[in-house]
């Protein structure tokens, strides 16, 4: 197989993230970011064969900042490309295309199925298209494929992604369950049995994607099995600004109550939700940790809230599969707060998961097992790794296409 130049595009409400792949080897050129996108100064930085670059740039659009970061890719400095014709496809992280949950093409169809469903997904579908659209004028040629985050998530039975709505609704209009951080719990589903060295089949896995987005996934035989997030990023446990699971009829009672409009609450759901809606403080878990040190209680309920969900959801998911052979953390949370996954697993010894306390202090950021050698359940922390997943299923579609 001849190698494939994959260029892995991140796309955030103020950022711009990039990998460089060398496929099928998976290896990473180069990589990058610009943050603070719109702002009157833009941080920024690469790094190739070791060696890193930083520095602020005024930047004031995704369209300033894909640019950057592709001079970069063809500058002397960098020496990874020579060509923007180099590129043989470039693969996104998307999150929702409604009846599109696979691996795509983003062609102008899939493009327009995306917007329909903004209104499900507002703080990430407009910037991907918005991105998506300059790569398709700066790369008129080359293939931009949409790695959808549902994708994972297509193997979750029908009885666990139905509402109990009138079947017409999912058959008109796809109301369903849909799950989301597709591309993280995938990677957790392959790299999991690889790092125990066992294989996946009959393997029982609950992946805890934590952090300023939350979801979690049960994974049997490699695949997804139900997941905490649904029809939108909305639901599920607790993220930071978002609110998590909320009965609907909290809606027309604000609306009668408040004398809210429809775009007022979501906005306030999204926005002021969560986390942050909760302790008053700030969504961030470093932040809520540091208040509840001092004292602060609506953070420290926060907190609880926010472990509370995931315990419910992993006793749920225990249930389902009939028992648990591993509990990973990942995410931002996930891989690098050792309070947090301490708290989680406390009185949880009935169903055989138990934490070492000195195992767990250490395991920042690094693959770890956290439980003692007599636990039942293995718990396990695994950095994520969405932008490899996302390189290899576009990888799979060029191949498909025979581009």
């Amino acid at each position: 197989m001849r190698e494939r130049k994959i260029l892995i595009a991140n796309v955030g409400s103020t950022s711009f993230k990039y990998q460089l792949f060398s496929m099928p080897a998976e290896n990473v050129l180069a990589k990058g970011k610009v943050e603070r996108v719109g702002g009157e100064k833009s941080p920024f930085s690469h790094t190739v064969g070791g060696k890193a670059f930083s520095g602020e740039a005024e930047v004031k659009d995704h369209n300033s900042a894909i640019k950057l970061c592709l001079d970069f890719l063809l500058s002397p400095e960098a020496k990874v490309i020579s060509s923007l014709e180099e590129i043989d496809a470039v693969g996104f992280k998307t999150v929702h295309g409604g009846k599109y949950t696979g691996v795509h093409l983003l062609t102008d169809e899939v493009l327009a199925e995306m917007e329909r469903f903004s209104v499900v997904a507002p703080a990430h579908n407009a910037p991907y298209i918005n991105a998506i659209r300059i790569f398709k004028e700066l790369l008129p040629s080359t293939p931009l494929i949409g790695v959808f985050e549902p994708h994972f998530h297509t193997t979750i039975p029908l009885y666990a992604r139905v509402y109990g709505v009138p079947y017409e609704w999912y058959e008109k209009y796809g109301i369903a369950k849909y799950g989301f951080h597709g591309a993280s719990h995938h990677y957790i589903a392959e790299r999991t049995p690889q790092f125990l060295g066992k294989p996946r089949e009959g393997l029982r896995i609950i992946s805890c994607h934590l952090g300023g987005s939350s979801s979690l996934c049960a994974i049997k035989d490699g695949k997804s099995f139900d997941t905490s997030m649904g029809f939108s990023a909305q639901s599920g446990v607790l993220n930071a600004t978002r609110c998590g699971d909320l009965d609907v009829f909290v809606i027309p009672f604000l609306m009668q109550e408040a004398n809210m409009s429809i775009e007022e609450i979501c906005r306030e759901l999204v926005k002021r939700g969560g986390l942050l809606g909760i302790s008053g403080i700030s969504g961030d878990m470093r932040d809520l940790l540091e208040a509840s040190s001092r004292g602060e209680e609506r953070a420290s309920l926060a907190i609880d809230a926010f472990c509370y969900g995931i315990k419910r959801y992993i006793g749920s998911y225990v249930a389902i599969m009939n028992g648990l052979d591993v509990l990973v953390f990942t995410g931002g949370i996930g891989e690098m707060s050792p309070p947090i996954r301490e708290k989680i697993c406390q009185n949880m010894d009935y169903l055989g998961i138990k934490i070492d306390k000195e195992r767990n202090g250490s395991a920042i950021g690094k693959e770890a097992i956290i439980s003692p050698d007599d636990s039942k359940v293995t718990v396990a922390v695994i950095p994520t790794n969405e932008e490899l997943i996302v390189a290899r299923e576009s990888l799979k579609l060029l191949e498909r296409e025979g581009g």
